[in-house]
C-alpha cells in the first residue's frame, strides 16, 4: 500500500470540496494530513477520513513530518487542492514494485476548460518528462527508503520540490506516469492567467539566479 501525505494550512473550503475523494483514498491508502496551524477548520475536517498530525508550518517541514509517520514503503505527496483516484494509486504502486521506478510524478490536468489551461498543462508535463524535475502539484511519489536516504525535502521556504527531485533523478529510474492528477485552477483565477504565469516564471528565474529563498517566498505568498 501507499501512504499519502497532504500538508494543509487554512484549507477548510478545498478540503470540504474534495471530501468524497479523500473518503475513497482512505479505503486504499494510509492517508495523512499534516496541519501547519490552521485557524479555520481545515485541520479538523480530515479526522474522519484519515490521520491528522500537527506541525510547525512550512510545506517541506509538514511533508517530512508526515513521511516520518507513514506506515507504508511508498510515499505520495499531494497538495490539498490535488485529487487522484484510487486507480492512480494502484498504478503508482505497480510502477515502483513491478517496473523498478524509485519515484516520479503524475500527468497534471487543470480542472478548468479553456485552451490556455491545456497549454499550461502541456508545458508543465513536457518539462517534467524532459528534465525529470517535478513540482509539488504534479503529485510527487517516491520509495520511502529512497526519500529517507536523501534526507527528505530540504526545509527551505520555497522550491523544496525542485531541490528534492534534482537529487531523486540520480537515484534510479524516475517517470511521469500518464495517470491524471487534477489541479485546481484557483491560483490562475485569482490573479489572472497572464499575471500568474509571468509571476511564476519570475520566481523560477530568481531561483536559478540564486536569489535568497526567503525573499522569493514573500513574492510567492503575494501571488497566492
Amino acid at each position: 500500500m501507499i501512504s499519502i501525505v497532504i500538508p494543509v494550512l487554512n484549507e477548510e473550503r478545498i478540503i470540504h470540496r474534495n471530501i468524497s475523494v479523500f473518503t475513497e483514498l482512505a479505503t486504499v491508502c494510509d492517508l495523512i494530513f499534516v496541519d501547519g496551524g490552521s485557524v479555520d477548520k481545515g485541520g479538523e475536517l480530515p479526522l474522519v477520513r484519515g490521520r491528522i498530525l500537527g506541525c510547525e508550518k512550512g510545506r517541506a517541514r509538514q511533508m517530512n513530518a508526515g513521511a516520518r509517520e507513514a506506515r507504508n514503503d511508498i510515499l505520495l505527496f499531494l497538495h490539498a487542492d490535488n485529487t487522484v483516484s484510487s486507480e492512480v494509486v494502484e498504478n503508482i504502486e505497480k510502477e515502483i514494485r513491478q517496473n523498478g521506478a524509485v519515484g516520479g510524478c503524475l500527468t497534471q490536468q487543470i480542472d478548468k476548460k479553456g485552451v490556455i489551461f491545456r497549454i499550461i498543462e502541456s508545458q508543465g508535463n513536457n518539462r517534467a518528462r524532459r528534465t525529470k524535475i517535478f513540482y509539488g502539484d504534479q503529485g510527487i511519489f517516491v520509495r520511502k527508503d529512497v526519500f529517507e536516504r536523501l534526507g527528505g525535502f530540504p526545509e527551505v521556504p520555497i522550491f523544496e520540490d525542485v531541490l528534492f527531485t534534482r537529487k531523486l533523478r540520480h537515484e534510479g529510474k524516475t517517470v511521469v506516469l500518464p495517470d491524471k492528477i487534477m489541479v485546481s485552477a484557483r491560483r490562475w483565477e485569482k490573479r489572472g492567467v497572464v499575471r500568474t504565469t509571468f509571476m511564476f516564471n519570475t520566481l523560477l528565474i530568481m531561483f536559478k539566479m540564486g536569489y535568497p529563498l526567503e525573499k522569493t517566498k514573500k513574492l510567492y505568498e503575494d501571488l497566492r
